[in-house]
């Protein structure tokens, strides 16, 4: 069996939005480990749910470091495009990945006296990313100062949550409203996650940067990603706290 490369490099944009005017930064990752679920190519689409014709190249979980300086190497295996039927012509792929994220990151947010650190949590509460349950999809925690640097677990969160006011979550701001960018971003689409939602996965639709057409020779599958922008630390309030987000792959996807 012929093994096909997926050469992987990373930059990084706005998974979401929260309506808010509070002050954020966008900074570099150390560590931003995501989880693969599932690749596929489609002969079109017109949504998440959409994805004619589709072909699965992987189906495994594999959770890749792409902050790391292996990630090429990490990725290689993932995908095989030996068995695309011959002829058949393919303008997207679909990109299934897990809600959750594995980040680290020191971000300088303006009015906040010290660096947003991520940190690792010990005790699990609403919103922390120790947390039990489906809270882990409803709230977002927020981060103390003066914390010792570590990798900190994050969610891709539902389109209504509660943001953590306070350390331990003791006091919320609620019903915040939570956007998943459709077409501004590299992909065109991506799953809006419905107010209460339990569902573990992500769904993203890129369009290749041509179409491809299945010829005899096997091809090589380039998605060009670098982690300078990876995540965005927001202040909470007055508090000097802040919180995390996870951001949007800028992807471009080629196949030859």
């Amino acid at each position: 069996m012929i093994t096909h490369l997926f050469r992987i490099f990373f930059v990084i944009f706005l998974f979401l939005s929260i309506n808010s005017n509070l002050k954020a930064e966008v900074g570099a990752a150390t560590v931003y480990k995501v989880t693969m679920k599932k690749v596929e190519l489609c002969e079109s689409s017109t949504g998440v749910d959409n994805c004619v014709g589709a072909i699965v190249l992987a189906n495994r979980e594999q959770e890749i470091d792409i902050a790391s300086v292996d990630a090429g190497a990490e990725a290689a295996s993932y995908g095989d495009v030996t068995l695309l039927p011959l002829g058949t012509t393919y303008s997207h792929m679909r990109v299934t990945i897990s809600r959750k994220f594995t980040i680290r990151a020191d971000i300088t947010v303006s009015g906040i006296a010290t660096d947003c650190q991520t940190y690792a949590e010990t005790s699990g509460y609403p919103g922390g990313h120790a947390a039990a349950g489906n809270e882990i999809h409803t709230h977002r925690p927020a981060m103390n100062p003066n914390q010792t640097l570590a990798d900190m677990t994050v969610y891709l969160i539902n389109d209504q949550a509660s943001i953590c006011t306070a350390a331990d979550c003791s006091s919320t701001s609620d019903d915040q409203t939570i956007t998943y960018a459709q077409g501004t971003g590299s992909s065109l689409y991506q799953t809006q996650h419905a107010d209460g939602s339990t569902d573990t996965d992500h769904v993203l639709i890129y369009k290749l940067q041509s179409p491809y057409t299945v010829a005899l020779i096997a091809p090589t599958i380039d998605i060009s990603f670098g982690t300078s922008k990876a995540v965005q630390a927001t202040e909470i309030g007055t508090t000097n706290l802040c919180n995390f987000e996870p951001m949007e792959p800028v992807v471009t996807i080629s196949i030859k």
